[in-house]
């Protein structure tokens, strides 16, 4: 194995350093960067040139990146950004607009990256080339899909601020779509076309296939359900559904294992990778994600079949000061941080592991199982430091997923480009989404053992140890793959590691409340005797709660409180009602949205519901409810501006209930105006809503009254959401008014479920851990 060349290694890592700095959208940083490594350049550039030369590149990029960032900082877009101000523009679309997928009862919305080209307001028209996210939502969001990149519009739009350090000027809302000013150009039109003719080739294949072809081939998520979404998630495959270097690799791969084998060699193998990197940046659009996956995809072809390995280290620092150079923000984004590291991994790794897998597999099956697993082992800190999570089943799922994926996306490519000739792109198209169904059932298996992640600190230490551990079993790795029983041995060892979740310690404990995970959405049990609870809100699906019910030893339940009708909150509740037939059912008196109540009606009985009236008083067992709020407010029901009804919200119920000796406020998803409501109802009952836990409410969003938070008097506030949520859930300004009050924060999202007794009058919580 020969030697790497490391020595532009400390250019590309100078120019990356020199982008932070720049990009960090305080000048003084940029001026700072850049003359201490001028000034350590000087000192040692007689002893180590390389390193000099290191930092002179991170010199100039500080200066360069620091005075575009300051330009596009003190822009007029961006200033009336600042003031939230509504312009009209005109914009150029840099990516195809995708759709959102937001829960109930959001409107459909879409978004895409585009460039404005100049942009009016407060009487002034100014022409300034910007970068910018484009959103419009309803009927808006539905033409805004119809867009195509490359194109000119006009808009009638809010402007809003992007944060310090982003790659774009501001996020514009559109208000009203105006017409076309300019055609998208021949390449874009060409993308266009052939994304469309990939589309209509896999039309008649199996929904999950027809979802994931595109997909894969070009990065079009737009037909992947939530469910599908998850398992891909689970079993950190995700990567496959964006476009990516290590994807563009594998198809090559493919494409270059057909040529040896029929005998082709030279110059027209290198000719043939350069040409099908060529469409594939044509195929998915001439995007910055594209043109960064193309550039890795090539270092990573250097490393594994084309060109001499010893130069793939010197290829990706080229690379890499490259794409610094021609778009700075790329340090900040954590896809391009994935690309690198998986594409070290492929350049690093790679070869080693295809020459250890060689001694007992064809090349071809050696290169799809190197390639994601050094890929996979380069980013599992980078992975781990976003999510909190090391995925077990990750490693096994990309080895297994691997053979999968270079076939897919070269059926797949092969039928967008023959869509003029429509049966054979039929014909091409059934065959790749058969190709990729065995990629469906691995995330489906994956994503169903019960272990398949694992909770990893997310701290300084927590990722040095596991980077560390990541690089100790580089050389232990070696030398069990050299041998096919070896493998297969630690194949089976893995899948049995992620077969069995033990629980977690304690759990759940002497329990009184618990606050189950069941994602964006609330479900609360109280513990009425040791096996009958009452149950608030069931969350959007059924599964997630009727494990958790089951991992606390709950069989009956003697009351279901739906606090109000959105689907977050009565989504699970048919699975609920029919595993558990509960007696009552408490609703709110505002039957909104109507579809969602006439489902809860259907699932239990109209003769179990009733509706919750203020100053009432429910005791069952150790549970004893007490109904502050139950508030139908006479506005109309209309959205808030974010896609929610506020009034349907504030028509949560709120109520208070004590479990033994502990106490807890319930608050569904009020807003300020309903919590201030059910302080005012409060007062006029005479009940006293001190409580030892209070659950956020509306799952923490940022729409909080300090008044409300401060009666309550909590030692301990759960937030109710789910990971990564579009939302934000819950707001940095909800988390910091309950810590302003004395609340100690406990998190669904990133802890797990939440269990809470009391033992000798304090507090004690149990997480069952992601």
């Amino acid at each position: 194995m020969k030697l790497h060349d490391w020595r532009l290694l400390p250019i590309a890592v100078g120019t990356w350093t020199g982008a932070v700095a720049g990009t960090s959208g305080r000048p003084w940083v940029a001026v700072l960067c850049a003359a201490v490594a001028l000034l350590v350049a000087a000192g040692l550039w007689r002893r180590t040139r390389w390193i000099a030369l290191g930092l002179v590149a991170c010199a100039l990029l500080a200066a360069l990146s620091g005075l575009l960032a300051h330009q596009r900082a003190t822009s007029t877009l961006a200033a009336l950004a600042e003031d939230r101000a509504i312009v009209q523009v005109e914009f150029q679309v840099v990516s195809e607009p995708r759709p959102t997928s937001p829960n109930p009862p959001m409107p459909p919305s879409a978004t895409a990256m585009a460039e404005v080209t100049w942009v009016e307001g407060r009487g002034e028209r100014v022409r300034q080339r910007l970068p910018v996210v484009m959103s419009a939502s309803g009927e808006l969001g539905d033409a805004f899909l119809g867009l195509r990149p490359g194109g000119r519009y006009l808009a009638d739009a809010r402007l809003a601020p992007a944060e310090p350090g982003d790659s774009i000027v501001a996020f514009v809302r559109v208000r009203e779509l105006g017409g076309q000013t300019a055609r998208p150009g021949p390449l874009q039109a060409a993308a266009a076309a052939l994304r469309d003719g990939l589309r209509r080739s896999v039309a008649h294949s199996p929904p999950l296939q027809r979802a994931l072809v595109p997909s894969l081939v070009v990065g079009d998520t737009t037909r992947v359900d939530d469910a599908m979404a998850d398992d891909f998630r689970d079993t950190g495959l995700t990567h496959l559904m964006a476009v990516s270097g290590a994807n563009l690799a594998l198809m090559l791969g493919v494409i270059l294992a057909f040529l040896r084998l029929t005998g082709v060699r030279g110059w027209t193998v290198r000719l043939v990778a350069v040409g099908g990197v060529g469409m594939f940046v044509i195929i998915c659009g001439p995007e910055p994600s594209v043109q960064r996956a193309a550039v890795m995809g090539l270092v990573s072809l250097v490393a594994t079949g084309v060109g001499k390995g010893r130069r793939s280290v010197r290829a990706l620092s080229v690379a890499i000061t490259t794409l610094m150079a021609m778009d700075p923000w790329l340090c900040r984004a954590p896809g391009f941080w994935l690309s690198v590291a998986a594409c070290f991994g492929i350049v690093v790794l790679g070869p080693i592991w295809i020459q250890a897998l060689t001694r007992w597999a064809p090349r071809w099956l050696a290169e799809a199982l190197a390639i994601p697993l050094s890929a996979q082992l380069a980013t599992q800190p980078i992975v781990t430091w976003l999510s909190g999570e090391v995925s077990l089943v990750g490693v096994i799922a990309n080895v297994l997923a691997g053979p999968f994926v270079g076939p897919t996306t070269v059926l797949g490519f092969a039928a967008a480009c023959l869509f003029v000739l429509p049966w054979v792109s039929v014909v091409l198209g059934w065959a790749a989404g058969w190709a990729s169904q065995p990629i469906l059932w691995i995330a489906q298996w994956g994503a169903a053992l019960p272990a398949s992640t694992i909770n990893w600190q997310q701290g300084p230490i927590g990722i040095v140890l596991l980077a560390g551990l990541c690089i100790a079993l580089v050389p232990l790795l070696t030398p069990v793959l050299r041998r096919a029983w070896a493998s297969a041995l630690l194949l089976v060892a893995l899948i049995l590691s992620t077969a069995i979740r033990p629980s977690a310690p304690g759990w759940p404990g002497d329990w009184s409340v618990a606050f189950c995970d069941v994602g964006q959405g609330d479900a609360t049990v109280l513990r009425a005797d040791s096996t009958t609870a009452v149950l608030v809100d069931v969350g959007p699906e059924p599964e997630p709660v009727l494990d958790c019910l089951r991992g606390l030893g709950v069989r009956s339940l003697a009351m279901v409180v739906l606090t109000h009708y959105h689907a977050d909150h009565v989504g699970g509740f048919a699975g609920v009602a029919a595993r558990y037939e509960p007696e009552l059912v408490l609703v709110s008196p505002l039957a909104s949205p109507e579809a969602a109540a006439r489902a809860v009606e259907e699932a239990v009985g109209a003769d179990a519901i009733r509706g919750a009236r203020p100053g009432e008083r429910l005791t069952v067992g150790d549970v004893t409810w007490s109904t502050i709020s139950a508030w139908q407010p006479t506005a109309p029901v209309t959205d808030d501006g974010q896609g929610e009804s506020a009034v349907e919200n504030d028509a949560s119920i709120v109520g208070v209930a004590e479990v033994g000796e502990l106490t807890v406020m319930l608050a569904g998803d009020v807003e300020p105006g309903g919590q201030r409501h059910a302080m005012r109802e409060a007062r006029r009952l005479g009940i006293d809503i001190a409580a030892d836990v209070l659950k956020l409410p509306h799952h923490g969003s940022s729409r909080q009254d300090s008044d409300f938070f401060a009666a309550t008097g909590a030692h301990l506030a759960v937030a109710s959401s789910a990971e990564g949520n579009a939302y934000g859930h819950p707001a940095p300004s909800a988390l910091e008014l309950a810590r302003s009050h004395g609340m100690v924060i406990a998190r669904t999202d990133e802890e797990g479920s939440v269990a809470v007794g009391l033992h000798d009058d304090a507090l004690v919580v149990r997480r069952s851990g992601k």
